[in-house]
């Protein structure tokens, strides 16, 4: 067991990796009452391809890892929400493009809720006919989320910019894929996807570490694991121009919904990316948040209103800027953005300041969340970045950093998306 201490945030925690591979992370919080859990693997909606370790390529329809979580709550004989409900505890899961999670929390005692979380996430138990059950389910959401229009907006903006990319498909599929997956599929997913030397647990708690440490490997000491294999992440070669510069959509709305989404190159190492996604997000916010001498004028002119938002989205093989919100006035709006862009390197020297004392603060402040650290902590260990690094790095940055992000970015390599009223026939 290690324990690892920082001093300028008064804030600690123990890690150890157990003798079946698996990262074990609890995160000490004494003043608190709450306990949090998260049990994660590195297999999320953009893997439906991997290699193993001949070199074999292994490819699954669109979706897998979201069919995957949810055959995992399935238990013979149990009700794995309601057993967590019994014992006082919240269940829940995720999936992303990178990462599938499970977690709980609770006030309770978390040593019994821990326990069946190991259990039930490392026990696939389900059978042909539940699988194909779960189908329906399932493409029975995806046609929900579609009819969403702001979750439509999200997933047009991706397939419009990427061509070969995965991130250009829905997390969960599409009612095709779905269709395509098998229970062998998901069998095989789980075995190459699940075992304990690819996944970590965080754990954020008032409870003595060591005692839950030794409860966790007395769980996994009474298990047994089928040998480990390789399945390793495939890296795409996205084209850089975007697959479409235009799309419009016509869906049950009052009001246009529009995005306009910048395509770059994603950065392969993980800590420069990081770094790189901080300096974008402040020359965003100095450049179309209320810091802007421009942003009253959107205001007033109705361009932009309370639904107006932006982020940045990269990784290793892919890079985006994504603007979204609700306007009549969709041609001002997108050369408004357009506008912008191209003056986004030109700031106040102030303004760099102060936007990382906030950000350095918000850090600070998230060190509160037992959310924020278990998740947080999770993907930088997926991502190999010291999760007390990444929270320092907005300090480290400089306006020559700034400059270097900006001109990563090709401001004439963008797709507009508008979704629309539905005419009247």
């Amino acid at each position: 067991m290690r324990v690892v201490e920082n001093k300028r945030f008064n804030e600690s925690f123990v890690e150890e990796v157990l003798d079946n591979g698996l990262h074990v992370v609890i995160w000490k919080k004494p003043q608190f009452k709450k306990s949090n859990f998260v049990f994660a693997t590195p297999f999320g909606g953009r893997d439906s391809k991997q290699v193993d370790e001949n070199g074999v390529v292994h490819t699954y329809p669109h979706g897998v890892a979201h069919f995957l979580e949810h055959k995992m709550f399935e238990k013979e004989g149990l009700d794995v929400m309601e057993e967590f409900s019994s014992m006082g505890a919240n269940v829940n899961a995720f999936t992303s493009y990178n990462e599938t999670a499970y977690y709980f929390s609770t006030t309770n005692d978390p040593v019994k809720p821990l326990h069946l979380l190991l259990d039930f996430v490392q026990e696939l138990t389900i059978s042909k006919e539940s699988v194909e059950k779960e189908k329906g389910i399932i493409i029975q959401e995806l046609e929900m989320y579609k009819q969403m229009s702001d979750s439509r907006l999200f997933s047009e903006s991706f397939e419009s910019i990427f061509v070969d990319h995965p991130l250009k498909n829905d997390i969960g599929g599409t009612a095709d894929s779905v269709n395509a997956i098998t229970y062998d599929i998901l069998h095989e997913c789980y075995h190459l996807n699940y075992h304990p030397s690819k996944m970590i647990l965080v754990g954020v708690t008032a409870q003595d570490p060591e005692m839950l440490l030794n409860e966790i490997k007395q769980n996994q000491a009474a298990k047994t694991f089928d040998k480990v294999h390789q399945a390793n992440r495939v890296l795409y070669n996205e084209p850089k121009a975007v697959a479409k510069t235009n799309q419009a959509i016509q869906m049950d709305i009052s009001t246009n919904k529009v995005a306009d989404i910048y395509k770059f190159d994603g950065i392969k190492d993980s800590v420069e990316a990081n770094k790189v996604d901080w300096c974008l997000t402040i020359l965003l916010d100095m450049t179309f948040t209320s810091l802007s001498k421009n942003y009253q004028t959107w205001l007033d002119n109705e361009i932009i209103n309370d639904s107006f938002g932006f982020g940045v989205e990269i990784g290793p093989d892919y890079g985006a800027l994504i603007f979204t919100n609700e306007t009549d006035k969709t041609d001002a709006f997108f050369d408004m953005i357009h506008n912008q862009m191209k003056s986004m390197d030109s700031f106040d020297d102030t303004l760099l300041d102060q936007l990382k004392r906030r950000y350095f603060g918000s850090n600070i402040n998230s060190l509160n969340s037992f959310e924020a650290i278990s998740v947080g902590f999770m993907r930088m260990y997926f991502s190999k970045i010291d999760f007390f690094e990444s929270l320092e790095i907005i300090e480290s940055i400089t306006k020559e950093d700034l400059i270097n992000a900006y001109h990563l970015l090709d401001i004439n390599n963008h797709s507009r998306i508008m979704i629309e009223p539905k005419k009247e026939s």
